[in-house]
């Protein structure tokens, strides 16, 4: 296939996504009306949860214990206040929220195909895991039985990587804060760390778009946090019960918008699911390499015809034209690897400096006038239109190239009116927007007030019929409730009421899913975790070769330990039920080991026995160790001996 072929090809792909996309978010757009829909702002949305997030957490963090032995209480505490908990219900529901509403912006960025800039791509999907990171770590600080879960299968997952000590798992379990209470620290830096990381990362996300949508419309972030605090008062937070409740975390509540990995934990093993993280990190980074999007050409600029007014480089939503000096005079100069050939800066330039392939040759000087001139943007699927009407139909990469001084060379000499057929959400974000100010006079180049306006339409994908462009065309300016003014068949009506109440149901929505019932452990199994640090003896040892004496260790340096293994038998019938064999850490094997292993047994009683397998004489051995369910048994290594942890 040719490259203009393919091209096309994928021009024709991501355009019936975007008339997809259009279609479906009409709905919602007959109540909130098109510029307040909220499925056209799912980034500023994401955006504005995150500040509602912060700001939340802020506040809360005022009344907050970081001692671990406390922070369950303070968090306890201030639940116990209305106001207090209520701030702590809306950091919960936005965070969740913000996870929702990011995966819907990349959802929606994948089905229109706006993954063309790579660092935009890939800032917003690190954007998306470091939500999840500072989720995590956030329920960590709460430090119930959701966060020792979280905790221990955080502390599995990293056991994975060799550096990592496995036993932090079992002190998670065993509540041995003097073990985890490092972690802890770390999960609260990291909690605040990450959120300003993020300020940083979607300040990159958005760094090559110009006049990006930040926050949504005022009136929309209005709607969206009476909605919020709405359902925050009806659903208020709770926490599961404290860490110390139990040593296993049988019954926690699990939130699947930041724990949908850790269900992976259930499933899979350590080694993979690091493949899974990995992979599927990885595949969304490459997605812009596997589906390239292919652009339309950039636009040439006539620098001889170019009067450096400055709006083109305004209008640009991609920041593709800047004012620079060339040859001694200021001129309007491309980059071309940041065009996208969306043509709306043609419609900006009055001295038609500027021009485009595939925009169409204009006839405005025609033997005869056409009933209807019809402008259509490339992305507006093919117009049915009305028999019996002589119409001149142009296509256009998009309404924001239209340019006024052209419109009114057609209503004087070509057509009796005009047409404008466009997205309710323009696909290059500006060119509805800027189409409708130039025309209603208020943005330059504006539509001359020597013509009349009305004999102007701009008819939405949605809002568009044949027979509503016959009335347009029947419709004189005695009959026209808008006086020489552009008329624009769109949502335009607002109901606020309706509209609080549409989000707050949604929002609604994700509560049940954010406090579900998962098990990692089952209360009527029986488990054995066996879980301590081990000091090996020396089975080799460094030989000096300096004949210097002060170069001579005083204490001979140990260069290998010796393995252990680790056996379980049955109590009654003395049988093997596990057998493992563990090494020193250490490139040398020189270092202490991390002796852990988790069970799930059926006998009542067994045997735990620890052997050094280069000195088989040092052995340790417990016997009788009773089973029960639910809260685990856990065999430590205290006193030079073995023991069963909270027993003397």
């Amino acid at each position: 296939m040719s490259t203009a072929a393919d091209t096309r090809h994928t021009i024709k792909e991501r355009t019936r996504g975007h008339q997809l996309f259009q279609q479906l978010s009409s709905w919602p757009g007959r109540i909130f009306s098109t510029g307040l829909n909220p499925l056209y702002y799912l980034g500023s949305i994401a955006v504005l949860l995150f500040a509602v997030a912060c700001i939340s957490g802020i506040y809360i963090f005022i009344f907050y214990n970081i001692n671990p032995r406390h922070a369950w209480d303070s968090v306890e505490a201030m639940s116990a206040n209305i106001f207090n908990g209520w701030m702590r219900s809306i950091h919960r529901y936005s965070s969740d929220l913000l996870v929702i509403f990011i995966l819907l912006h990349l959802l929606h960025t994948l089905i229109t195909s706006k993954f063309k800039r790579l660092v935009s791509w890939i800032s917003g999907v690190i954007s998306f895991m470091i939500v999840i990171l500072i989720g995590v770590t956030g329920y960590i600080l709460v430090w119930d039985q959701k966060a020792k879960l979280t905790g221990y299968l955080t502390a599995r997952l990293f056991s994975g990587l060799p550096v990592f000590d496995p036993s932090i798992a079992g002190a998670f379990l065993l509540n041995d804060l003097n073990a985890v209470g490092g972690f802890f620290k770390v999960a609260l830096f990291g909690h605040i760390a990450f959120s300003l990381i993020t300020l940083i990362v979607i300040w990159i996300h958005v760094l090559r778009i110009s006049k990006p949508r930040i926050f949504p419309p005022k009136k929309l972030v209005v709607y969206t946090i009476i909605a919020l605090s709405i359902v925050s008062l009806l659903f208020p937070v709770k926490s599961d019960p404290p860490a110390q409740a139990s040593n296993l975390p049988v019954n926690t509540t699990f939130d699947w918008y930041y724990y949908f990995g850790y269900y992976l934990m259930k499933l899979f093993s350590v080694n993979q699911n690091w493949i899974i993280i990995t992979g599927s990190g990885l595949l969304l980074c490459i997605i812009p390499f596997i589906f390239k999007r292919k652009n339309r050409p950039p636009v040439h600029i006539d620098l001889d015809k170019c009067d450096a007014c400055n709006l083109c480089s305004y209008d640009c939503p991609y920041e593709a034209i800047d004012m620079l000096i060339k040859d001694g005079k200021r001129k309007a100069i491309l980059s071309p690897d940041k065009c996208v050939g969306c043509t709306i800066c043609i419609g900006s330039c009055a001295e038609h400096a500027i021009s485009h392939p595939q925009f169409p040759q204009l006839a405005l000087h025609p033997q005869s006038k056409a009933d209807i001139t019809l402008f259509s943007c490339s992305y507006f699927p093919v117009p049915e239109l009305p028999e019996g009407l002589n119409i001149v139909q142009y296509k256009v990469p998009c309404l924001g190239s239209v340019m006024p001084k052209d419109v009114q060379q057609i209503l004087e000499n070509s057509s009796e009116k005009v047409a404008l057929l466009g997205c309710e959400d323009c696909y290059y974000r500006l060119g509805k927007t800027w189409a409708i100010k130039r025309f209603m006079r208020m943005r330059a180049p504006s539509f001359s007030k020597k013509y009349d306006a009305s004999k102007l339409q701009l008819f939405t994908l949605t809002q568009y019929s044949k027979e509503k462009l016959l009335a347009f065309f029947k419709r004189t300016a005695a009959n026209d409730i808008r006086q020489n003014q552009l008329a624009v068949a769109d949502h335009e009506k607002t109901h606020p009421f309706l509209s609080v109440l549409i989000l707050t149901a949604f929002f609604a929505l994700m509560v049940p899913l954010s406090s579900t019932v998962v098990r990692f452990f089952n209360p009527e199994e029986k488990t054995l975790i066996v879980n301590f640090k081990y000091i090996s003896s020396p089975q080799e040892y460094e030989q000096s070769t300096s004949q210097a004496k002060h170069m001579q260790a005083q204490v001979p340096v140990v260069k290998k330990r010796s393995p252990v293994r680790l056996r379980v038998y049955s109590a009654g019938s003395k049988s093997l039920l596990y057998e493992k064999e563990y090494t020193a850490r250490g490139l040398r094997q020189d270092i202490a080991m991390f002796i852990y292993t988790q069970l799930v047994l059926t006998e009542d009683l067994v045997d735990v026995e620890l052997t050094e397998t280069a000195f088989p004489e040092k052995q340790y051995r417990l016997n009788g160790v009773r089973l029960k369910k639910g809260d685990g048994t856990f065999v430590v290594f205290k006193n030079e001996d073995l023991a069963v942890a909270g027993m003397n």
